[in-house]
């Protein structure tokens, strides 16, 4: 999806959104790829985010990788996923319910 003009609203894409240089977004975007040369006033949550030069974003950036070129702003606040901290957390959390219905089943077999 590629916007150079304005948007006002929410935007989920499966794949890569870009505002161009003359494009402005108002709302948020949860997409895999980011990729900003115009202005976005919202909040996002993708797995790579890139302001390119001239491009700015007001809000807050959650993704797996954050890319600010030379000349780009941003102003808020960044929060980086590590894919492995997730994946171990749920396994810790998946291993405890395991235990948790083993141990289940057991008391319900005596």
């Amino acid at each position: 999806m590629h916007i150079d003009g304005a948007f006002e609203g929410n935007i989920i894409a499966k794949n890569s959104v870009t505002i161009g240089k003359n494009g402005s977004v108002k709302g948020s975007i949860n997409a895999e790829h980011l990729m900003v040369s115009g202005k976005l006033m919202g909040n996002c949550d993708c797995n790579m985010v890139e302001i390119l030069p001239q491009g700015r974003i007001d809000g807050e950036v959650a993704a797996r990788e954050i890319i600010i070129e030379k000349t780009a702003e941003f102003v808020g606040q960044s929060i980086v996923h590590k894919d492995r901290q997730h994946q171990d957390a749920f396994s810790k959390d998946k291993k405890a319910l395991s235990n948790t219905a083993n141990t289940t089943s057991t008391e319900a077999k005596s």
